[in-house]
């Protein structure tokens, strides 16, 4: 089970290139979406859901993958 600290770190690491990508449990989803929209740069995470990983979301910093 991750932290609201946890998860805005996660973020940064994503954000500052330091991690290239986080898979998301699907017990953390919801914490960690919470969290996600409230950040100003929230259109530049990428979500894709994990093939075979049981509701699991593979997560990435991707600047204007969306209009």
């Amino acid at each position: 089970m991750v932290t609201e600290q946890m998860v805005l770190d996660l973020l940064d690491e994503l954000r500052n290139n330091k991690i290239e990508e986080y898979v998301v449990k699907k017990a953390d989803f919801f914490l960690f979406r919470d969290i996600l929209m409230k950040q100003e740069d929230k259109k530049s995470f990428r979500g894709v859901i994990v093939p075979g990983g049981g509701g699991d979301i593979l997560y990435s910093y991707q600047p204007g993958w969306t209009a």
